[in-house]
């Protein structure tokens, strides 16, 4: 009773607070943001710029595409108010602050001591050079694609893929070792995030991909034990030539084989389902 009796007396508070509200919002939607001149200082002054190479590396060949805006803050400070309106950055702001980075890219070293981050030993000097190098492409690629629009053609995500690939073909390279390291790189799944979901960005990578797999020594992608489980073969098939599946298939299969034998002498209905589906599944696979 008392709520219906303030209501006359409460509509002018509410329609003022809807007003501040649209008023916050238009003044939000027409705001064109600038990087303060102390950040870009900063970038211009920085040295130690290992775990930035390093950030920039992780989050390129992640599975969340190339977005190294957030890296911005936590390396540079950078606010969060910032970071979550790049959008709305000014031209000459992004290009004042791109131009910073590729000049602090330039200026990055591995030092000795930092050679952690990167290798799983103490690599040659001809290994670290080379690294050090890729690093830096894949650095300057990075900063290209997500503060000039007019680089984000396929070309631009080849390179940085192939680069990627390179940097991982090294003999020390860390953090993974041997092809497991292999699972997010060649993934469909990553391709498609790292284009921007871009179809043709896509396309361009998984023929790019493919080569560099087919030019390889490599064989893992044909082996059922390389999978973690059989649902993630299907973001690998675009890799594999008709013969490769058939091996991989005939892997999967036989393994089938072997455990349905264990299952007849112990009967489980979950067991038999799930081995049903992974035939089902594996008699699908095309390329």
């Amino acid at each position: 009773m008392n709520a219906r009796k303030d209501e006359p007396r409460m509509q002018p508070l509410l329609k003022e607070l809807e007003q501040l509200i649209t008023d916050l919002k238009q003044k939000e939607q027409a705001a064109i943001f600038t990087v303060p001149e102390e950040v870009i200082v900063s970038i211009k002054k920085s040295r130690n710029l290992e775990n930035l190479l390093l950030d920039i590396l992780n989050t390129v060949q992640g599975s969340s595409g190339v977005d190294i805006v957030n890296i911005l803050r936590r390396e540079f400070g950078i606010s969060k108010i910032l970071t979550d309106r790049f959008v709305k950055w000014a031209a000459h702001s992004k290009e004042q602050l791109a131009d910073a980075l590729h000049d602090a890219i330039d200026r990055a070293e591995i030092r000795a001591g930092k050679q952690g981050l990167f290798f799983t030993g103490s690599p040659v000097k001809e290994e670290a050079t080379e690294a050090l190098a890729l690093l830096k492409e894949i650095a300057h690629a990075a900063v290209r694609l997500q503060f000039n629009s007019r680089y984000a053609g396929p070309d631009v995500y080849v390179d940085l893929q192939e680069n990627l690939l390179r940097f991982h073909e090294l003999p020390n390279t860390f953090p993974d070792s041997g092809v497991v390291k292999y699972r997010s790189l060649l993934s469909e799944n990553r391709l498609f995030a790292m284009s921007g979901k871009d179809q043709q960005i896509t396309e361009a990578l998984k023929a790019s991909t493919r080569a560099w797999y087919q030019r390889s020594s490599l064989a893992f992608l044909e082996n059922r034990e390389w999978y973690p489980d059989y649902d993630y073969v299907k973001a690998y098939l675009y890799l594999l030539t008709v013969e490769q599946l058939e091996r991989l298939r005939d892997d999967f299969i036989r393994y089938i084989g072997e455990e349905f034998t264990k299952l007849k002498a112990k009967p489980e209905l979950h067991r038999a389902e799930s081995l049903k589906s992974m035939l089902e599944t594996a008699l699908g696979w095309s390329v």
